[in-house]
């Protein structure tokens, strides 16, 4: 692995991501067949891929634990507060709307990044950025118009924070240089279970759910933040997103062909726009930076 990625970056950065992206597409799934209080399941999920991501720092990374001046240092702070945020904020859209609104909705987190970035690092977003980013939110409008007047329109508004809390954790990432990060990443997941703790309703759980909380909480969480973390070093940000838009498109389909979930006519319609539109504006630049 070490040698594709110094022989052929762009192809490891892709395996890497692809991996990820493949790891994180069943989750939705998962989650509804645990079914129960999703805050629950935060807390499982929050404290089992901390030990995970500890574990594996204390078995193969040691040297890589930070320096207590670096680990509650402010970019070390952010990215626990952030990390902790996406956990509750993931688990919370789950609980109040459809797995497919919540998706889709995190389809516009580069877009939100792109407006972090022009806020916080002072980047400019050009015309087809702008245009985009205004064609997004309108998909987003209409996913929630579906929602009025039900429990979902929280659960829409739940993952809308989820996809600001996804940005701003890039947008900070790119502000720390080759820094590894996964000891803060674990700090955070404990976190997110922890602030869980305190609003979760626990329910007996059957030999099954158990199983699928172990494959949710100490597989499929730390196996696809850690790939997901390192195959954007290798990867230009447009080829991350077009290979990031299978979990959006993969994983409302799984939940719907497993679960019956249909995501209803407007969360098709907005859908759509959001998926055409991160599809277009990711090929555009991937074309330009070839060109």
């Amino acid at each position: 692995m070490t040698r594709l990625s110094q022989r052929n970056p762009q192809a490891y950065g892709v395996m890497v991501t692809l991996a990820g992206v493949m790891i994180f597409v069943p989750d939705a799934l998962v989650m509804r067949l645990i079914g129960g209080d999703m805050l629950a399941l935060a807390v499982w999920r929050g404290l089992l891929s901390a030990a995970v991501f500890v574990g594996f720092l204390a078995l193969f990374a040691r040297s890589d634990w930070p320096k207590r001046s670096e680990l509650f240092d402010t970019k070390g702070l952010w990215v626990i507060g952030l990390n902790a945020a996406g956990g509750l904020t993931w688990c919370a859209a789950m609980q109040n709307t459809s797995a497919a609104n919540a998706l889709l909705i995190l389809a516009t987190a580069p877009f939100i990044g792109a407006l972090l970035s022009w806020v916080i690092l002072r980047e400019t977003i050009n015309r087809a950025t702008g245009l985009a980013i205004a064609l997004v939110f309108m998909g987003v409008v209409l996913i929630a118009s579906g929602s009025l007047g039900q429990v979902r329109l929280l659960g829409d508004g739940f993952a809308l924070l989820n996809a600001t809390s996804i940005a701003a954790y890039y947008v900070v990432l790119r502000t720390t240089g080759g820094r590894n990060m996964l000891a803060h990443v674990a700090i955070g997941n404990a976190l997110c279970g922890i602030i869980a703790l305190a609003f979760a309703d626990f329910v007996p759980l059957s030999a099954g759910q158990i199983g699928l909380v172990l494959l949710s909480g100490a597989v499929i969480l730390p196996g696809a933040m850690g790939l997901l973390m390192l195959g954007p070093r290798y990867l230009p940000a447009p080829e991350v997103s077009m290979i990031t838009l299978l979990e959006v498109v993969l994983g409302p389909l799984l939940v719907w062909a497993v679960m019956g979930e249909h995501p209803g006519q407007t969360t098709l319609m907005g859908g759509a726009v959001i998926i055409t539109v991160v599809a277009a504006h990711t090929l555009r630049r991937i074309l330009r930076h070839e060109a």
